[in-house]
């Protein structure tokens, strides 16, 4: 029985990370919410692909100029190689080529335009292996 009961609590923790949106964040300026979707943790040891989805949640126009990786260290930060962002649908866009080079606290950042109003939003991730 406790064999059945693990094994079930394994494959719901698999189905709701895989299934689930991981965390955003929102601007209180501009009402834009940017968050992330991917199938698989991040690591240092291959190629990170996720989708990146733009809200906003007063209907305004919100347009992408650009996402990359960061991670803050000290006095100095470390970036990645440019992405590469495929837009799929209005605020969806498919992210490729994004390298996490070592483990610790990276950002995502994303800059978006709304109503001439430009703002960077960060989604703090976190690469383990």
């Amino acid at each position: 029985m406790k064999f059945l009961l693990v094994v079930a609590l394994m494959l719901l923790s698999v189905l709701s990370y895989s299934g689930t949106n991981h965390e955003g964040t929102c601007s209180k300026i501009t009402k834009v919410c940017v968050n992330y979707h991917s199938d698989s943790p991040f690591v240092t040891t291959q190629e990170a692909r996720f989708k990146l989805f733009l809200e906003s949640s007063d209907q305004k126009q919100v347009t992408f100029l650009k996402a990359d990786l960061w991670m803050q260290m000290g006095n100095h930060g470390h970036g990645s190689s440019p992405l590469k962002v495929t837009p799929i649908a209005p605020g969806e866009f498919d992210v490729t080529k994004a390298y996490f080079v070592m483990k610790g606290t990276w950002q995502i950042r994303v800059t978006f335009e709304q109503e001439s109003k430009q703002e960077t939003l960060i989604i703090p991730v976190t690469v383990t292996q």
